[in-house]
């Protein structure tokens, strides 16, 4: 009796623990997993704006990028109640905090300006502490903007203007740093006749690191914040080294997959959809070009099936993971003034890689061309666990194929672990077992 006892309750620890240890590999039970920016860069406006903006450019993972743009789908098509639900909550959101160093990350006063009030205090929110004081100087970021999270790569201006009032120096009351606070004398020169700070980045080196920052809010309830890791660090000025122009060679041609008919229309013609995969390589590319001062865009071309020519599409050209839309109304022509809804369409895509200071343009080779109910375009750049087991290509792999965070092997019948259906079937057997006895020793003492 003792011993099924003591089986029973050691079952119960073992679910409860598989249940934990799922639960926390899906980052807390957010609708995406939480990770670090990207290929983050720095690039010095040597003096545009003002002398020490830097514009700071990062990529998104491809399932942030693929949420944010279904949640706003959700919104244009009345369904976000139930897409939120879904996800968990009642609301969700991403921002982004950028921290700074001069010269030397590790140094007491110049060094990282992370502090713990970054983190958040439960009813005043990011940056404050629990008197409500901001606890973060004018260059600080604690709740930046994402500019558009349905795009791979990102972009903001950091370390800007400084005017000489609390910005510059302070405000001791409230425990609010100024810049001059977190710079050391001889670091600087401050411009009155300007009214900004000055860094000479000939002889300094300013160095930037990002996190996400995801919020989540449900009703009756504190907002609950979850950071991620901190990004590579990126900086300017005497020690950074030098973005070079990309070549051919750095465009690889595009993966889509997926291509489908709306139920969108565009000057009385339809729109299509497909799915666009980013590989890594090309989203470290398109967030160093973007810091530079240059682009990498997605140009997509369609024919009606039986046509000879391609024709240019418009729709969405900037690079995101996920699904891509062009309309098809520069399909129609005189002889087909309208392209129907059960036309066959073909569409092949490339990258266009642009930059003024190298007054380049380089084009990849084109996607293959798919059509509707075609998947032939189902290789991936990316390494990962699942792989479709193709024989030619061992390392291919499927996106379709979901991997059981515990055991990394089987096929989670209806979303659980193999392993804690077993554990649960031995829990119950146990169950039984022990009412079992417990039965027959009642009746037991009852004859005697």
């Amino acid at each position: 009796m003792k011993k099924l006892i003591a089986l029973f309750t050691v079952g119960l620890m073992l679910i409860s623990l598989c249940t934990f240890y799922s639960a926390a590999d899906k980052s807390n039970g957010l609708p995406f997993e939480l990770v670090a920016p990207k290929y983050v860069y720095a690039v010095w406006q040597e003096g545009g704006d003002s002398p020490t903006t830097t514009k700071l450019t990062y990529s998104l993972s491809n399932e942030m990028t693929t949420f944010h743009k279904n949640k706003n789908e959700a919104h244009l098509n009345g369904t976000i109640e139930q897409f939120m639900k879904d996800a968990g909550c009642d609301d969700v959101w991403m921002s982004i905090q950028v921290d700074w160093a001069l010269d030397d990350v590790n140094d007491g006063i110049s060094g990282w300006h992370y502090t713990k009030y970054w983190d958040g205090d439960p009813y005043f929110g990011l940056g404050h502490d629990s008197e409500g004081n901001s606890r973060w100087s004018e260059w600080d970021i604690v709740d930046g903007s994402i500019g558009n999270a349905e795009e791979t790569v990102n972009d903001l201006s950091v370390t800007r203007c400084v005017p000489n009032d609390d910005r510059w120096n302070g405000n001791p009351e409230t425990h609010t740093p100024g810049v001059k606070d977190q710079l050391r004398v001889g670091q600087y020169v401050y411009d009155e006749e300007i009214d900004t700070v000055r860094i000479d980045y000939t002889q300094h080196t300013m160095y930037f690191r990002m996190r996400f920052v995801v919020t989540v809010r449900n009703e009756g309830e504190q907002d609950k914040f979850y950071f991620s890791e901190w990004s590579n660090t990126a900086c300017v000025g005497k020690d950074a080294v030098k973005l070079e122009p990309l070549t051919k060679a750095d465009l690889p041609a595009p993966v889509i997959t997926g291509l489908r008919m709306t139920d969108k229309e565009f000057n009385g013609n339809p729109i299509v959809a497909f799915t666009l995969t980013v590989p890594e390589k090309l989203a470290d590319d398109a967030s160093k070009v973007e810091a530079d001062g240059g682009g990498i865009v997605i140009e997509v071309e369609g024919r009606v099936k039986g046509d000879t020519d391609f024709v240019g599409l418009q729709g969405d050209w900037i690079i995101r993971a996920g699904e891509m839309e062009c309309a098809l109304f520069a399909l129609a022509s005189e002889a087909r003034p309208n392209v129907p809804k059960d036309a066959i369409i073909e569409l092949r895509c490339r990258y266009r890689y642009d930059h003024p200071k190298y007054e380049t343009e380089i084009y990849s080779d084109w996607s293959k061309i798919i059509s509707f109910g075609t998947d032939d375009i189902n290789y991936y750049t990316d390494p990962g666990d699942d792989t479709t087991g193709d024989p030619e290509d061992p390392g291919k792999v499927d996106p379709n194929k979901k991997t059981c965070p515990i055991c990394r092997f089987c096929p989670q019948p209806l979303g659980l672990c193999i392993f804690i259906w077993l554990l649960i079937i031995l829990v119950a057997v146990a169950v039984m077992i022990i009412i079992i006895v417990v039965n027959n020793k009642k009746k037991k003492d009852k004859k005697q």
